[in-house]
C-alpha cells in the first residue's frame, strides 16, 4: 500500500503485474482546480482505463503485444486535496519519488497540466519534452502564478530553459512569444511536424541524445476533430495517426517518466479517451525495447 493511493480495480489495460515486478507503473493524478474553462478532468483517469480495456494491447505498427513485452501494473489514484493545490502537489511528489526510487517508470494519468510541475520536479537532470497546442509559458494567468496556463514557465524555475523541448505549439499569448524570444527554450509548430515530422523527431532525439526525459502529453495537441473532449481545444492540430507516428519515434529516447494531461472527460464523447489510450500503448511499445 502506497500512502496517498486508492487502488483501482481493473487498472490500465487490465492486465496487471505484481507491482514489485513492475517496471511501468500506471497511477492516476485527478488534478482539477485551475482550469479557466472546462473542467472535468478529475474523471480522466478512469475514461482513459475504461477506453484501454476495449483496445487491442498488440500492436500491429511495433508487431508486439504490449502486457509480453512490459510489466506494467497500476497502483490506482492519488487522493488529492480539492482544494488546496500546494497539498496536492506534495503527495504526487512522494508518490514520484517512491516510484523512481524503486527503479519504476511512473505513467501518469492526468489531470490538468499543472500536475506536470509536481510529477517532473523530482527528476534530476532531465529534458522535458512537451507535446502540447499551448506554451504554458505566461508568469501569471488570471492572479495565479501556478496553473494551466503557466505550468512550463514554473517548469523553467528549476529547468534550463534550453532543456525544454516544446511540440506542436500553434497558440500563445504575446507575453509568451517575446519570453521565449529571448530564452532558449526549444519548439516546434504544428505546421512543422506536419510538413517533417520525421524531420522534427529525428532532431529532438539528437538534441536529447542519452539523457534521461521527462514526455508531458496535452492531448489538445490533437485538432479537436480528433480530440473535442479536452479542457481547451484549439483548431489546427495533428491528427491522431500523426501523433502515433511521432511517438513511434519519441519513444525510443530514455524515457524515465511519462503523463497524458487534460481530458475534460463530461465534454468527452469517448473520442478522446480512445486517442489517449491508443497513443499510450503506441508509446509503451516505443519504449519497450529499452524496458526490457
Amino acid at each position: 500500500m502506497i500512502e496517498h493511493v486508492t487502488p483501482v480495480r481493473p487498472g490500465f489495460g487490465g492486465f496487471d503485474e505484481p507491482y514489485e515486478r513492475a517496471k511501468v507503473v500506471f497511477m492516476g493524478v485527478p488534478l482539477d482546480v485551475t482550469s479557466s474553462y472546462r473542467t472535468g478532468m478529475k474523471f480522466a483517469p478512469a475514461r482513459i482505463r475504461e477506453a484501454s480495456m476495449n483496445l487491442e494491447t498488440y500492436l500491429m505498427s511495433a508487431k508486439l503485444d504490449v502486457f509480453e513485452e512490459i510489466r506494467i501494473s497500476d497502483i490506482g489514484d492519488i487522493v488529492l486535496v480539492p482544494t488546496d493545490l500546494k497539498a496536492s502537489g506534495e503527495r504526487i511528489e512522494r508518490v514520484m519519488k517512491k516510484l523512481l526510487g524503486e527503479e519504476k517508470v511512473p505513467a501518469i494519468l492526468g489531470g490538468e497540466h499543472t500536475l506536470t510541475y509536481f510529477s517532473s520536479k523530482v527528476l534530476k537532470d532531465i529534458f522535458l519534452v512537451q507535446i502540447d497546442a499551448h506554451r504554458d509559458l505566461r508568469d501569471e494567468y488570471m492572479g495565479d502564478k501556478l496553473c494551466h496556463a503557466t505550468v512550463m514557465r514554473r517548469v523553467l524555475d528549476f529547468l534550463p530553459p534550453e532543456r525544454l523541448i516544446q511540440l506542436g505549439v500553434r497558440s500563445c499569448s504575446k507575453e509568451e512569444a517575446e519570453f521565449t524570444g529571448s530564452t532558449k527554450v526549444q519548439a516546434y509548430t504544428t505546421e512543422q511536424l506536419l510538413d517533417d515530422l520525421r524531420g522534427v523527431a529525428s532532431e529532438v532525439r539528437k538534441k536529447v541524445s542519452g539523457a534521461s526525459v521527462y514526455l508531458s502529453l496535452d492531448l489538445d495537441v490533437l485538432d479537436p476533430a480528433f480530440a473535442p473532449g479536452v479542457s481547451t481545444p484549439e483548431p489546427g492540430g495533428i491528427s491522431t495517426l500523426d501523433l502515433l507516428k511521432l511517438l513511434r519515434h519519441l519513444g525510443r529516447m530514455n524515457i524515465q517518466a511519462f503523463d497524458v494531461v487534460e481530458l475534460a472527460a463530461p465534454h468527452d464523447d469517448g473520442t478522446t479517451a480512445f486517442a489517449a489510450a491508443r497513443v499510450i500503448y503506441e508509446l509503451l511499445a516505443a519504449m519497450s525495447s529499452s524496458l526490457k
